[in-house]
């Protein structure tokens, strides 16, 4: 087998799919500008038309499924599971990505052929230890339980949407994991945390996580989440870096405050101006070096941790388009001057609402008790 007989395959479903349109064209026009040569598989209920015909566009196969009766983060390990039991066979690498804040920026099956070696499973890590995570420490202690959490207490947080496998291997874990997952009736998601668990204990002999530096994936959530701070310390590897004029994230070297940054928003969501700023700071920014040195990441996950690199992204995988500074820097600065007006809470006192920096007052609102 070659690496076309690879397979990128994700899973999309719940009522809310069936109501939100879109949402998938960035990941999708990575994956065609990367190379890669595999086939793409998507296992699907209750999605909006429009995700279809972009992903059926992009050359996708869909594997349309029931409405599963057991929440989203259990189903979606059962339905792996159960495809793999049936078609591991016919692939040689599967690829398990997460879709709607995702982007390839190279063909994983070339790295993976580059570097692989005897290891069966590819995982990419956050980087930092679970039991220092607040999070991933929740999640096992309230999912595994103490003794199971203890067991891998240690051990890296490896993002549960990010790994590539051999098939043989990949179907152990997803059987593994659902077995681990598959009762339980809290609240939080149990997938992460058991793929976790599984990896580093059943299957640890044919882990690897690769360095950051290795450029395999670059998993952003505890660097542009509000987790940031917490996870610095316990870091095992530099924060990556931006090169701006082409939008590309790189592993990180040494950080160095001259470069500057594009500051992030921590007001995630909220439409704001990309800002470039000096000196830079890991803390408040990705540094921007005019010639990194890392290598460039084949993934890249969590790109919309900020809401800055995700509108940054957003234009640079644009249908029929590439990134050029220039054109961003207006198309953001338009986009921003056109933003609608923010509207402040209920209880606020004073009835405004905001228009660019200026206060427009608003009516007093009546409210009629039965």
């Amino acid at each position: 087998m070659d690496a076309t007989q690879d397979i990128i395959l994700g899973v999309l479903g719940t009522q809310w799919e069936r109501t939100r349109v879109g949402g998938v064209n960035t990941y999708l026009e990575s994956i065609k500008r990367s190379g890669y040569t595999g086939r793409k598989v998507m296992l699907v209920w209750d999605i909006h038309p429009t995700t279809r015909t972009d992903l059926l566009r992009y050359g996708f196969e869909l594997v349309d499924l029931p409405s599963p009766p057991e929440p989203f983060f259990i189903a979606r390990i059962r339905v792996v599971y159960e495809y793999l039991r049936d078609h591991h066979k016919e692939f040689r690498w599967i690829h398990w990505f997460d879709v709607k804040d995702f982007v390839l920026q190279s063909d994983p099956s070339v790295w993976i052929d580059q570097n692989a070696g005897n290891y069966s499973i590819i995982a990419s890590s956050e980087p930092v230890p679970i039991c220092t995570e607040e999070t991933n420490w929740l999640w096992a202690r309230s999912i595994l339980g103490e003794p199971k959490a203890h067991e891998i207490a240690n051990c890296l947080v490896i993002n549960g949407g990010t790994f590539s496998g051999k098939a043989e291997a990949m179907l152990e874990l997803f059987h593994q994991t659902h077995l681990l997952c598959k009762d339980y009736t809290g609240g939080f998601p149990p997938c992460q945390i058991s793929l976790n668990y599984i990896m580093h204990t059943m299957l640890k002999e044919d882990l690897n996580i690769p360095l950051w530096s290795e450029g395999y994936a670059v998993c952003g959530h505890p660097i542009w989440s509000p987790w940031r701070v917490q996870c610095w310390p316990h870091m095992r590897d530099p924060h990556p870096v931006l090169d701006i004029e082409q939008c590309i994230i790189h592993a990180g070297t040494t950080p160095s405050a001259s470069n500057r940054m594009v500051r992030f928003n921590d007001n995630w969501g909220t439409d704001t101006l990309v800002k470039f700023e000096h000196p830079s700071h890991p803390l408040w920014g990705i540094e921007c070096p005019d010639k990194p040195e890392g290598k460039v990441f084949s993934i890249f996950h969590g790109y919309d941790r900020s809401w800055t690199l995700k509108r940054m992204f957003e234009f640079k995988y644009r249908e029929h388009a590439d990134f050029n500074l220039e054109d961003f820097n207006k198309w953001n600065e338009a986009l921003v001057a056109a933003q609608p007006a923010v509207h402040r809470g209920l209880r606020s006192v004073k009835r405004e609402r905001i228009t660019g920096n200026s206060f427009v007052p608003q009516p007093g609102r009546v409210f009629q008790r039965h």
